[in-house]
């Protein structure tokens, strides 16, 4: 399978992990524009905001995968067939081999 099939809901975890450490990110920076910081509850928005970027980036490694699947059958579509009888032969002598 070229495609990842669970790519559409890692996009929407990505988007979401995104939009929750923005909300968060809000909160704080109208807390600290208030001018009245509860120093506790700062600190658990910044871990917040953490947690949700980490989330987000533990989406990024699936998106990734499948977008360097994407740019491989774009480089496929774009060989000439000799080309095309090179690689796949050159690929599997050197897997033989």
């Amino acid at each position: 399978m070229l495609a990842d099939d669970c790519a559409p809901s890692h996009a929407e975890s990505l988007a979401q992990s995104l939009r929750y450490a923005l909300t968060y990110a809000a909160e704080l920076s109208a807390m600290l524009a208030d001018g009245n910081a509860d120093p506790e509850k700062a600190a658990h928005l910044v871990q917040a905001i953490r947690n949700m970027l980490c989330a987000a980036e533990d989406e990024l490694d699936p998106l990734d995968d499948v977008q360097k699947e994407i740019d491989a059958v774009a480089a496929i579509h774009g060989l000439s067939d000799v080309e095309l009888f090179s690689a796949i032969t050159d690929t599997l002598t050197s897997e033989i081999s």
